[in-house]
């Protein structure tokens, strides 16, 4: 097969017509061809042309274009995957910012990026839990509410009556305890265990206490209330409570 070139070269056009040289056998001329140049002088010439890495450089071309091309669409159609989702207008915005790493695994990508999205727009972090029984209380005790009418996040423990931020953010905490019998009841709010906030109630039965703050939490920072005197009673039927959720 023959292929006529045009070279431009110091104001002559030059013609270059290539074709497959027979007379060449070693193995370095297979990867050349032999060709035959006329100058608009029409004056003889023999050139050599090296086509080892052709088809390198051509596969390479071919693939950077393709990417390009691809990333571009991945881009565009996620506008598109949001507009459909029909969420928020803050969500949109969130798009910019994927747009800069995405890739052309284009299923991989939206499903990921939906996962993000979801998993910031889950649903904030609340809990309210109640006391059935009364408790007697001794020195350090943490108090645990026992009835779990709301555990959003599952950061409260019935357990150890510890709640454990799901998240990073600013909470509301508040709690409210009566008496029970001929006790002092003292209360304090811990966060890690230092003192936050105190509460008491005074030494006669029925009397009611009551705490509520305002902290910015680190996600697994962990709240709870501590009963700091050497004994105590807090009285149940679901009168005393503690809550908190996410601003």
């Amino acid at each position: 097969m023959n292929i006529i070139l045009l070279f431009h070269i110091a104001g002559f056009v030059t013609s270059v017509l290539c074709g497959d040289d027979s007379s060449c056998q070693t193995e370095s001329c297979n990867n050349k061809m032999t060709a035959r140049l006329l100058d608009n002088q029409n004056a003889p010439l023999v050139a050599m042309i090296d086509l080892s890495k052709a088809d390198e450089h051509v596969k390479e071309y071919v693939n950077r274009a393709i990417e390009t091309k691809m990333t571009n669409l991945v881009k565009t159609k996620l506008e598109d995957v949001f507009k459909s989702l029909k969420l928020e207008e803050d969500v949109k915005l969130y798009v910019d910012e994927v747009k800069q790493n995405v890739t052309l695994n284009i299923t991989d990508d939206i499903k990921r990026i939906i996962e993000e999205v979801l998993e910031g727009k889950q649903m904030k972090p609340a809990f309210f839990v109640t006391l059935k029984a009364n408790q007697n209380l001794g020195k350090n005790a943490v108090l645990k509410f026992t009835n779990v009418v709301t555990n959003i996040g599952s950061g409260y423990d019935v357990n150890t009556g510890i709640f454990r931020a799901p998240k990073t953010g600013v909470y509301e905490f508040s709690a409210n305890f009566i008496s029970n019998g001929n006790n002092w009841l003292e209360i304090n709010l811990m966060k890690n265990e230092h003192l936050i906030a105190r509460g008491h109630c005074a030494k006669t039965h029925g009397v009611a206490g009551t705490l509520q703050v305002i902290l910015e939490l680190l996600k697994n920072d962990t709240i709870y209330l501590k009963h700091p005197r050497n004994s105590g009673s807090i009285y149940g039927a679901d009168y005393s409570m503690f809550s908190g959720h996410m601003l």
